[in-house]
């Protein structure tokens, strides 16, 4: 069966490898790839390297991002976008239906170290999902203190650690809140 390219619409998707033997389908025109998770598991039992710590996505800024809903070239339902990472703007286009994904040109390069380590199928799951949204709300939170302090934020992010490995942390902490609310 024949698909076509989501992004190209008219383009169809031929076989190729997207590394070390990982069977897609791919489009001539953007060079997207859309990924079978069934295969992408497959793929993973046998080449995958042992689970370790995701490194940031430096080049993601470097890669394109299809910013448009996207309809599965299997069931022409909407795929959803994926956050792979808190710091990387790209998305990552799942159809739940159909098990697969689409990768925008240059995305593999991305999301490849995750996937050698085992989980990117685990991309897909909320609970992941949410990690990211809190790691992203927590990055925000501290850019808005740094904005916020100035210079002065280096100076209070040593003194928070401070406090927070001192045995009477919350007791200093009520001394210097009280100092500031009794005008002492």
């Amino acid at each position: 069966m024949s698909l076509s390219c989501p992004t190209c619409a008219n383009s169809q998707l031929h076989g190729t490898t997207l590394t070390d033997q990982l069977p897609a389908e791919s489009c001539p025109d953007c060079r997207g790839a859309v990924l079978s998770l069934i295969h992408y598991r497959d793929w993973r039992d046998a080449h995958a390297a042992p689970e370790e710590s995701v490194a940031d996505a430096g080049e993601a800024s470097h890669v394109d991002d299809n910013k448009a809903m996207l309809r599965c070239p299997q069931c022409k339902g909407f795929m959803t976008k994926f956050r792979f990472l808190a710091d990387a703007a790209n998305h990552i286009d799942h159809c739940d239906r159909c098990d697969l994904v689409w990768l925008d040109h240059g995305e593999w390069r991305l999301v490849e170290q995750l996937a050698r380590s085992g989980q990117f199928a685990k991309v897909f799951d909320m609970t992941w999902q949410k990690r990211l949204r809190e790691e992203q709300a927590k990055r925000r939170a501290e850019s808005r203190w740094r904005e916020q302090l100035g210079d002065d934020y280096a100076r209070a992010k040593e003194l928070r650690g401070w406090l927070a490995g001192h045995p009477r942390g919350k007791e200093l902490l009520a001394y210097l809140f009280l100092s500031q609310t009794e005008g002492a």
